[in-house]
């Protein structure tokens, strides 16, 4: 039945096979991560559905060119009064795409040339190794801001080579606009989520991508499923083969009210953030996530996603594993070792990042799923030649604050002293520690490979305006 595909295709573990290039490390190295429950922010007016397919790693494929076909790709929104809108759909939108680096390092692309066939089918190159093929239709799809709390994406594929070994996938980007560019760190485009890897094959085969619970499409199915989930024409006679007077009493022999419990299967999980307002030094600064996820029901496997992390940032787990992407899933368990984040930012700016944060909960039985409310974390990356980090920063700091220390004590007594010969004893105490501070500074700057802020220097200058050149220079020291 196409709505039990659609389900095991968007369950994180179901992929038949994985991505040759993409780091392992990559929240969607292993296909589907968790991403039910997705809704695009209350201000976006646009969707993209898109694919994958890459060479799958660990299988060989021959050296003979072969192709990838793609057909009846369709995007389609769920409306928050209900009901499903049709906002892409190939046989008049045709499929556009480009040709990446497996990694997507730097946004690296090449042209990829889709050629569109009489049945209205695309038709292009299936990818080398190191490389992959993106595509999507020609025109994002649109609909009103607020209007929206899902989306779902088909599409049929196939390969033209039976040696060849491709994998591919589908999933979705919520877009601001129809129109709006894309800029680094996804703000534009949060992306849906993603589907398992499908091993492709010379037949015809129906990849599914969804934002919506296994529920919700139960409650609600897209179009294309209609009647795919039950026959539609009966398998037994329309007439009945028993007597239509019943055997049995009328009257129910067992109770009335249901023998299993009518609260749901699944609890929702608790998402605790200790500070949603974080700070992190770029060039390797770290900071803690604080955040725990927690449950009243032991048998719930719970997870949790994070979406909006920029490339400048990642996150590392207690057992040292480090994350990257837009949107990433963490177990239980990961969430429990610790999360770090840190910022490799080089620039002069303050970026900040929204990361928002959802947990969820799946019963492991019945496969429902229920979610926390997102709670969004703002991360602002100060500028780092502000910072200097580590022990040398702490020794350049302790300096300064002796250095400004002593000039500040001595602004008042040094300028009424400018005209005695005597009372200078008690400055030489002071002026030690001031060289003292002096001689902190040139310590850090002797060993340190970072450099201190101008402003760092000018501020402890401008404390000692009272030791003026004429009146402080020209006395004798002792």
């Amino acid at each position: 039945m196409a709505l039990t595909d659609v389900i095991y295709q968007n369950t994180p573990g179901n992929s038949e096979g994985f991505p040759l290039g993409v780091p392992t490390s990559y929240s969607w190295y292993g296909g589907s991560t968790g991403h039910t429950g997705s809704t695009p922010p209350s201000n976006f007016t646009s969707v993209t559905g898109w694919g994958q397919v890459y060479p799958e790693s660990g299988a060989s494929n021959d050296s003979n060119p072969a192709n990838v076909q793609i057909a009846n790709f369709q995007t389609w929104v769920h409306l928050k009064t209900g009901g499903w809108v049709l906002v892409q759909d190939q046989a008049t939108d045709p499929i556009a795409g480009s040709q990446f680096l497996a990694d997507f390092s730097g946004n690296t692309n090449t042209s990829w040339s889709v050629t569109r066939q009489a049945d209205g089918s695309a038709m292009g190159a299936a990818p080398l190794s190191g490389y992959n093929d993106h595509f999507w239709p020609g025109s994002r799809g649109s609909y009103s801001a607020g209007s929206v709390d899902g989306v779902y994406v088909q599409a049929d594929m196939r390969t033209t080579d039976p040696n060849e070994h491709l994998v591919a996938d589908l999933g979705a980007d919520w877009w601001s606009t129809p129109t709006a560019p894309y800029v680094d760190g996804f703000s534009n485009n949060p992306g849906a989520g993603m589907s398992d890897w499908v091993a492709l094959t010379t037949n015809y085969k129906t990849l599914y991508f969804t934002s919506m619970t296994s529920a919700q499409l139960q409650g609600d199915l897209p179009p294309p499923l209609k009647g795919t989930s039950s026959p539609t024409t009966p398998t037994t006679p329309t007439t009945p083969t028993d007597p239509t007077v019943p055997s049995q009493p009328t009257t129910p022999t067992d109770p009335t009210t249901p023998t299993t419990p009518t609260t749901p299967s699944v609890t929702a999980p608790v998402l605790d953030v200790a500070d949603k307002s974080l700070w992190v030094a770029g060039r390797g600064g770290q900071v803690d996530l604080g955040t725990t996820v927690t449950t009243t029901d032991p048998n719930d496997n719970l997870t949790l996603n994070i979406m909006g992390l920029p490339r400048y940032e990642t996150i590392t787990t207690g057992d040292g594993t480090t994350l990257r992407g837009n949107n990433i899933t963490l177990t239980s368990a990961q969430v429990d070792s610790g999360l770090t984040l840190t910022s490799y930012y080089k620039g002069n700016a303050h970026p900040v990042a929204n990361l928002t944060l959802t947990a969820s909960a799946m019963d492991p039985t019945t496969g429902a799923v229920m979610s926390s409310d997102p709670q969004t974390i703002r991360v602002t990356d100060p500028r780092p030649s502000s910072w200097t980090g580590g022990n040398s920063g702490s020794l350049a700091n302790h300096g300064f604050a002796q250095l400004q220390q002593q000039m500040g004590a001595d602004t008042s007594t040094l300028a009424n002293a400018a005209s005695q010969t005597t009372g200078w004893g008690d400055q030489g105490t002071r002026a030690s520690q001031a060289s003292q501070g002096f001689a902190l500074l040139n310590q850090y700057l002797a060993g340190s490979s970072g450099r201190v802020d101008a402003g760092q220097i000018a501020a402890a200058m401008s404390n000692g305006t009272g030791w003026t050149h004429n009146s402080f220079l020209s006395k004798p020291q002792g």
